[in-house]
């Protein structure tokens, strides 16, 4: 069933597939068409030039039995009959009662079969009898009624006309099949600029817009064209993408400045301000969290700008795992007012190859990740895992968990799980985490299921102890 519709795909779900099946089905209607046209016409022939002979044998006798006296006698008749036919045609003659004249010995008469079949159809047809083929007619119809007919053995020609149809066959298949395999190498070339323009197209993304173009050394001018149009377009995205950057640069970092200011200004409200109401602490808290929230949305903008146009700094450095993950659990449960259990193995100093600074941002995003979509109850762990080949460091959670259709995207940019609240993220956290452990010389994963909670883990490259000294 798979080989059978990755065929009818091939076939029908592609342009060259297309093209090459209707080419293929017009050409052997074509061929077969022509080729039956050909034999019918040739068969026709045949039996016309044998019926003419037969005509022209049938017409002196025609005349030599009209002089007869009436009614002729049976010996002229036979006499008349003998003279015209042979081995091949033989001729009889047909009384007004019914009764038959046939020539004398060593002619042999026609079979009953054929007389029945011959005179239940006057005009000509063609009769197999004892495994020869006859074409009989009534070839002369005279005045005093009576009528000449004939019988013509024409199977030495529907012998030839056989072996002619065998090497038409065999002919009509080595053309057919020549001319398939050149359509397909034709319909093949035609296609292949589309082919190229649909490879390049996979390759294009942000980073590769300026640098891709395309170029056609021999194309139909439509696809010519659609070249053309096409490398405007990526001129044009290409200049977008650029502007979009600068600017997602250019506000992020302009926008810091003030929203350090005022988050300054409402941290020191906040801390001297004892005569403030409680509606009036209320709202100073809510708009230091949304400060904060801003800040860190902008912090995400401008490492995704940075990463974007190359300027993104990421170092690789040995890094003790065990107090730095101590720092991040004590971080996470000042800010996030809930249990954040830490999970250490017991081993020696584990030493990972990464950046202190982003690996910490990367940790305390997902823990704020996993407190966002999980119960307010719900503790979120913090493990370490070691293995000769990696470091691995998990996040674990209990909350919504992730549709498995949303595990592959869920990396991207702006893309949120489909059971995620409204409201809740920008789409951004993610893709940020990706882009700074990518950035370390790590990867990034992702287990979850719906219900049950998610796990996010980060694989490190481990640094010897020796290496490290």
């Amino acid at each position: 069933m798979t080989s059978q519709r990755h065929w009818r795909d091939r076939l029908l779900g592609t342009l060259q597939g297309q093209l090459q099946l209707a080419t293929y089905v017009t050409v052997f209607l074509g061929f077969t068409g022509a080729s039956c046209a050909g034999l019918w016409v040739s068969e026709r022939n045949l039996f016309r030039q044998h019926s003419m002979m037969v005509e022209q044998s049938a017409a002196g006798i025609a005349q030599a039995l009209e002089r007869l006296p009436d009614p002729p006698s049976r010996l002229r008749v036979q006499q008349q009959l003998e003279s015209i036919s042979d081995k091949r045609t033989i001729f009889w003659f047909q009384q007004n009662d019914g009764s038959l004249i046939f020539p004398r010995s060593p002619l042999q008469p026609p079979s009953a079969y054929l007389l029945e079949r011959a005179q239940a159809q006057p005009s000509q047809q063609v009769i197999t009898d004892a495994q020869r083929r006859f074409l009989t007619k009534e070839v002369q119809r005279l005045p005093s009624g009576g009528s000449v007919w004939a019988a013509c053995d024409v199977s030495v020609s529907s012998l030839a006309f056989s072996s002619y149809i065998s090497w038409m066959i065999l002919i009509w298949s080595v053309c057919l099949v020549l001319t398939l395999l050149v359509v397909t190498v034709l319909v093949r070339r035609i296609v292949r600029p589309l082919r190229q323009l649909s490879e390049l197209t996979e390759t294009v993304t942000a980073d590769t817009l300026q640098n891709s173009h395309v170029q056609f050394s021999a194309a139909p001018e439509e696809i010519s064209r659609l070249a053309e149009n096409y490398e405007e377009l990526l001129q044009r995205l290409s200049l977008s993408w650029s502007h979009q950057r600068q600017f997602v640069s250019a506000v992020s970092h302009e926008l810091r400045t003030p929203l350090t200011i005022v988050g300054g200004y409402i941290k020191r409200t906040l801390r001297t301000g004892d005569t403030l109401e409680v509606s009036q602490r209320n709202g100073l808290q809510t708009a230091e969290q949304e400060t904060l929230r801003m800040r860190h949305l902008l912090d995400d903008l401008l490492d995704l700008s940075r990463g974007d146009s190359g300027r993104l700094s990421v170092s690789q450095q040995p890094v003790a795992l065990l107090p730095l993950l101590e720092q991040v659990q004590e971080l996470a449960q000042s800010t996030q007012q809930r249990s954040i259990v830490l999970l250490l193995p017991d081993s020696a100093e584990l030493i990972a190859n990464a950046d202190p600074d982003r690996l910490q941002q990367v940790l305390l995003n997902l823990i704020e990740n996993a407190c966002k979509y999980s119960g307010p109850q719900a503790p979120v762990e913090l493990a370490l895992l070691s293995s000769p080949d990696e470091l691995t460091i998990e996040v674990r959670d209990q909350g919504i968990g992730v549709p498995p259709e949303d595990q592959e995207r869920i990396f991207e940019r702006f893309q949120r799980a489909t059971n995620a609240p409204a409201g809740e993220g920008s789409g951004l956290g993610l893709s940020v985490v990706r882009l700074l452990v990518e950035g370390m010389g790590g990867q990034v994963s992702l287990r979850s299921q719906l219900g049950r909670g998610s796990v996010f883990s980060l694989h490190l490259r481990p640094v010897e102890r020796a290496d490290h000294t």
